[in-house]
């Protein structure tokens, strides 16, 4: 067993508090940091790549064969369709509101997941189990769960924290390394919006040792290289965490993370037909890119933030500039269906300087479209 970290994750609003757990063997220790024996049923969530891999970890962390429903991979099954689905094997396996639900995998399994436990008889437990580290960094800490509906991204959901999230560093390993480095996005983002050492520490890294080539999996991390991200995993966790016991709902500050996503949202839903969809954390990286730019020119942050924040994701390995031709009306009715927009009018979260960020900001059409062209 490596080295663990446990946080805990406390949420007044909904008077809930939770554990965090991070490190390596989390899902084979399942029964070690989760109690198990009080719940009616526990039943297991995956998805079609996740379940292969992993699924038989956590049974033996469960100590027994748990029921499992595996629904199909790919964002484009985050849809109404796939919640009948799951709520339908829920009643059939008997499921009450004492049971609980383990969701296995990466965003898409957790927000799902997360929704339907959250409707099913009007709500019962969950716990995530992330399998990547986009996930572990920003999907599974928070409570945020939903689909997607009409073509926009988490249209549909719910404010509904887990029980306990459980991060396996180990789980890497089977990831291939264009999804491990979209991961890497939101930790850059964490590291912008509040930490900007912890940024500093992100960009300086190594990311060419990880070994693996593009489209290979990731393989093993190494220990020391799993000391590094295990320690990188709870710092955006504290980050994060922070922010959500402060404003759960996103009424105010938790707008913070969301820099890069009003833009990045828009072409992540836009890529879907193109020839090379990006993933989330792609896509992210080109939306901070953009509002950077808006920050620059609205006089916040100076043009060298900019390009540093451009040099580190080249670094690392995250496209700069988009790979295909955008449509400027879908892409600005897109950004005008962001759920921070009030009334149509756009509100933005910015950058005032690296590792300070601010939200609630009013910015002219023309500040935004010149800051496009920056990725183009």
């Amino acid at each position: 067993m490596g080295q663990r970290r446990k946080r805990r994750l406390q949420t007044p609003a909904s008077a809930v508090s939770y554990d965090l757990v991070i490190g390596a063997g989390i899902l084979e220790s399942l029964s070690s940091w989760l109690d198990l024996r009080g719940f009616s049923q526990v039943a297991v969530l995956t998805d079609t790549n996740v379940g292969p891999l992993w699924l038989e970890a956590v049974e033996r962390g469960a100590g027994r064969s748990l029921p499992v429903w595996s629904m199909r991979a790919g964002e484009e099954h985050k849809t109404l369709v796939s919640l009948e689905g799951i709520w339908s094997w829920m009643a059939d396996i008997g499921m009450d509101r004492k049971s609980l639900l383990l969701n296995l995998g990466g965003g898409l399994v957790g927000d799902v997941g997360g929704f339907a436990a959250s409707c099913y008889m009007r709500g019962v437990a969950f716990a995530q189990l992330p399998t990547t580290l986009l996930a572990q960094v920003d999907a599974s800490v928070g409570g945020k769960v939903g689909i997607n509906f009409r073509g926009l991204k988490n249209l549909l959901g719910a404010f509904q924290q887990p029980c306990a999230v459980g991060m396996d560093i180990r789980t890497f390993a089977t990831l291939p390394r264009r999804a491990f480095l979209a991961g890497v996005a939101e930790m850059l983002k964490h590291g912008l919006i509040r930490d900007r050492a912890y940024f500093e520490e992100i960009a300086a890294y190594e990311f060419g040792a990880l070994g693996a080539k593009e489209g290979e999996a990731l393989g093993e991390l190494g220990d020391v290289a799993e000391q590094t991200w295990v320690d990188w995993i709870d710092r955006s966790c504290a980050i994060k965490a922070a922010i959500v016991e402060a404003d759960e709902r996103e009424s105010g500050l938790r707008k913070l993370l969301n820099f890069g996503h009003t833009v990045g949202h828009a072409l992540e839903t836009l890529s879907y037909t193109a020839d090379a969809p990006l993933l989330h954390g792609e896509a992210v990286g080109l939306g901070m890119i953009v509002e950077a730019e808006i920050a620059s020119i609205a006089g916040f942050l100076d043009e060298g933030g900019v390009d540093t924040l451009v040099g580190t994701l080249a670094r690392v390995g995250l496209p700069t500039r988009l790979g295909f031709l955008l449509d400027d009306g879908a892409l600005w009715s897109a950004m005008r269906a962001d759920k921070k927009n009030v009334r149509g009018a756009m509100r933005w979260t910015l950058l005032r300087s690296m590792g300070e960020g601010v939200f609630d900001q009013r910015v002219e059409d023309a500040v935004v479209e010149a800051a496009l062209q920056r990725i183009r």
